[in-house]
Parts: C-alpha cells; structure tokens; sequence
C-alpha cells in the first residue's frame, strides 16, 4: 500500500461514508525513485518495529522475573 500511494491511482479510503482517493506523487509503478523511497521508507519501518520490540520483551521479561 505505501508503493500505491507514489502511483497515479493511489489508494481510496472512506470519509463519512463516501471514498476518497488519496495520492502523494504522480509516478508510474516502475519509477526507480518511487520505488527507492518506498524500499527505504519499508527498511526505516522494520528497524523501528524490531528496537520497539525488542525495549518491549526487555522489560516485559525483567520485570516479571523480578516478582516471580
């Protein structure tokens, strides 16, 4: 969906029940730009999701050890 939002379609979601599209660029789907950010944008969101993780299983591990 991120990569959809670079086309010239876009993605639709709805508002007050009707669908709007939104778009960001006006870019083909075999744009190396378009497809660069989204890769690294993708990449950027991955590392973010593993360090929340892993901060959340630290002190989630350490604190019920710690009562137990």
């Amino acid at each position: 969906m991120l990569l959809d939002v670079f086309t010239e379609r876009g993605i639709y979601h709805k508002v007050k029940g009707r669908w709007r599209r939104v778009i960001f660029a006006h870019c083909s789907y075999d744009n190396p730009m378009a497809n660069g950010l989204a890769i690294l944008l993708g990449v950027i969101m991955l590392f973010a999701a593993m360090h929340f993780v892993h901060y959340y299983d630290y002190n989630y591990y350490h604190y019920y050890n710690y009562y137990s």
